[in-house]
Parts: C-alpha cells; sequence; structure tokens
C-alpha cells in the first residue's frame, strides 16, 4: 500500500523486464511510485535500478491485449503492468502495439519564456491539476494530455523549456516543427514581457512573417497581483497590445489556483483547428481573457 503521508496524487505502478510472455511474470514485477513532481527521466532511472538494467523504452498494456510504447509519465495510471526494455524490440504479451488512428488529432505545442516565470507550473496545473511552487529549473520535460474540445478529442504534446539565457542555443529547436506556441511572462515583472520579443523574432524567421501562427500570450501569477495590485508592473492594457503585435490572443493566469489555464489550452487548440480549416468551417473565435 501507498504511504498514507504521501500525496494523495502519488499512484503506483507495476513494472517488469522486457522478456519472453511465457515467463513467470507475477514473481518478476517490482513497483513504482509515481509522485506528482517525478519526471519521465527519473522515472527511466529508479526503474532501471530497481530491474537492473538501462531503461530505455516502456510499454503499457492496451484494453486488446497488445502494448503500446509510451514516453510520457501522463499515459501512466494507477495499477498499471509496465514493461521495461533496454531498447531492444518489444517481447512481452501479443506482436507488437496498436497504433493510434490516423484521423485522431495530435498538437505540438511549445511552452516559452524567461526562467522563473511559471511555465513548468502552468504546464503541470493543466496537465496534472497540480500546483508546484518549487521546481527544479530543466532544458526542457515533454507532457501528453488528451483533451475534449467542442466535442472532438485532441492529444496535446507538449513542451516545457527552459528560460536561462544559457540555453539560447536550443531555441530554435524548441520552436521548430511545432503546430502553435505559448509564450509567458509574470505580470509581476516587465522585464518578462519584453525578453519575449527574442522568442517572437525567432517565430518570425522560422515560420515567416505574417504566417498567421497560433501563439497563446499568456500573463501568469495573477493571484500575485490581485492580492496586492500594487505588485503589477504590466497592465491588462499593456499585455493586450503586445498580443497584438505577436498576433496572438492575450489570457491572464494563475498556476496557483488555475485560473483561466484550462482556457489557454483549450483556446490554443482552436487555433490550431482555424488555421488548418478551410475559411467555412472555422470554429469559434478566441477573445483576451483578463
Amino acid at each position: 500500500m501507498l504511504n498514507p503521508n504521501q500525496d494523495t496524487d502519488t499512484f503506483r505502478v507495476f513494472i517488469r523486464k522486457n522478456q519472453n510472455s511465457s515467463s513467470n511474470e507475477e514473481s518478476n514485477q517490482v513497483y513504482i511510485d509515481i509522485t506528482p513532481k517525478m519526471k519521465w527521466k527519473q522515472f527511466l532511472k529508479a526503474s532501471g535500478k530497481k530491474l537492473g538494467i538501462k531503461a530505455v523504452n516502456v510499454y503499457v498494456p492496451t484494453r486488446g491485449g497488445n502494448y503500446n510504447e509510451i514516453k510520457f509519465l501522463d499515459e501512466l495510471k494507477n495499477g498499471d503492468i509496465v514493461v521495461i526494455s533496454e531498447g531492444e524490440d518489444f517481447n512481452g504479451g501479443k506482436n507488437g502495439g496498436m497504433k493510434r488512428k490516423a484521423s485522431d488529432e495530435k498538437v505540438f505545442v511549445s511552452v516559452l519564456g524567461a526562467g522563473g516565470v511559471g511555465k513548468s507550473a502552468l504546464t503541470l496545473r493543466f496537465v496534472r491539476n497540480f500546483f508546484v511552487q518549487d521546481w527544479d529549473p530543466t532544458i526542457e520535460d515533454a507532457y501528453r494530455k488528451q483533451v475534449q474540445v467542442d466535442g472532438k478529442s485532441c492529444n496535446l504534446e507538449l513542451l516545457d523549456t527552459a528560460g536561462q539565457d544559457d540555453y539560447e542555443a536550443l531555441r530554435h529547436t524548441w520552436m521548430t516543427d511545432r503546430d502553435a506556441y505559448i509564450f509567458v511572462f509574470s505580470v509581476d515583472k516587465a522585464a518578462s514581457l519584453d525578453e519575449l520579443n527574442s522568442f517572437f523574432e525567432l517565430h518570425e524567421r522560422i515560420n515567416g512573417k505574417g504566417s498567421n501562427f497560433p501563439i497563446i500570450l499568456v500573463g501568469n501569477k495573477k493571484d500575485l497581483t490581485d492580492e496586492n495590485p500594487g505588485e503589477r508592473k504590466v497592465s491588462l492594457n499593456e499585455g493586450r497590445k503586445r498580443a497584438e503585435r505577436f498576433g496572438a490572443t492575450y489570457i491572464e493566469t494563475s498556476a496557483a489556483n488555475g485560473e483561466h489555464v484550462n482556457h489557454v489550452f483549450e483556446t490554443l487548440i482552436r487555433k490550431v483547428r482555424q488555421k488548418g480549416a478551410p475559411a467555412n468551417q472555422v470554429g469559434p473565435q478566441c477573445c483576451n481573457i483578463m
């Protein structure tokens, strides 16, 4: 059983080595407790240590008895029996994994901005409905979440990126082959809004000026300035003007209490759909949210 002192969002999965299905699977299983703060690389490292292997690939069962390879912790659920391999082909259960349907919608998004503006907090609030106040900065973290927007399912793949100048050389990679961007700044730090200019300039070089590329400009930490209006350094009007310059939709959020967080991602999906739809099939229009 889970330790009663652990976070209520912690859950347990059972892991075993990739091996022939004729062997005794239960005797070779151990467990891993997945915590809200755990990252994919930490899961691989912990799994490899428990199994005595270098964990590379992860497979989970489907309802049809096959196995799918996964690359995101958000695809795991309590009680899953997870197969871990060192990179070799899957060798447990029925041959192969079930592929996603070609009709499944998948949207690739990068979350970008300066350090300390709450990019990871915003992402984790959306993906896991969890607020993390202290988060160790990393180069990048990937998440996946399936959401329903306007009655249609979408597989949202999120890349949470580092904001430190040390990783500026990686920005081109983070912003290439994306369907949309979320630009994040903190409403209590004016400099964090100005730092987004370099991201926008890079976007124009990658995607072209006037490309109608889907962008959401997020003014985060709204809760801090709601409680102490004197802390606000970027006005609502300033945020809207910058969004207009970026060709973006402006939304103010609080990752701490979840205010407008879901709306950011739902609006982004609608913008992606609008860009790809014929003119007579464009869905609901987006508006500024404060």
